[in-house]
């Protein structure tokens, strides 16, 4: 089981539509969007995949099941494609929402659809 998954983005209208890999060319497809990881694992890391067409900025999370509130701790800007949404070493599902831009000058910000990652019970 990988603790890395790579995003394939597109924009679809004023949304990313996203596709989730496990491999970097994008070969390997995820189906659905629940995103598992071993119990334990420390992050989740989502990285820009082959062919995307917009860059992946940052990702905003929260845990699912706690109270509706975001601080900055819920945000991880991505660093040279990449993000890290940190988890715990309870098992816990979060919520996250990737944010993208075109690539070379920012015209729009396109958030994701929400995908999950777990680190728990791998029937979410």
């Amino acid at each position: 089981m990988t603790t890395t998954y790579y995003v394939k983005a597109q924009a679809a209208g004023q949304f990313a539509a996203c596709s989730y890999f496990t491999d970097p060319t994008c070969n390997d497809p995820v189906e659905g969007t629940l995103l598992a990881v071993p119990p334990g694992t420390p992050c989740c890391t989502i990285a820009e995949g082959e062919g995307s067409e917009l860059a992946l900025l940052g990702a905003t999370y929260k845990t699912i099941g706690h109270a509706p509130v975001m601080t900055d701790h819920n945000f991880c800007a991505a660093t040279q494609g990449a993000v890290s949404v940190a988890l715990p070493t309870s098992n816990v599902t979060k919520g996250v929402v990737l944010i993208f831009a075109d690539r070379g000058s920012v015209s729009a910000l396109y958030p994701s659809s929400d995908p999950e990652i777990t680190n728990g019970d791998q029937s979410c």
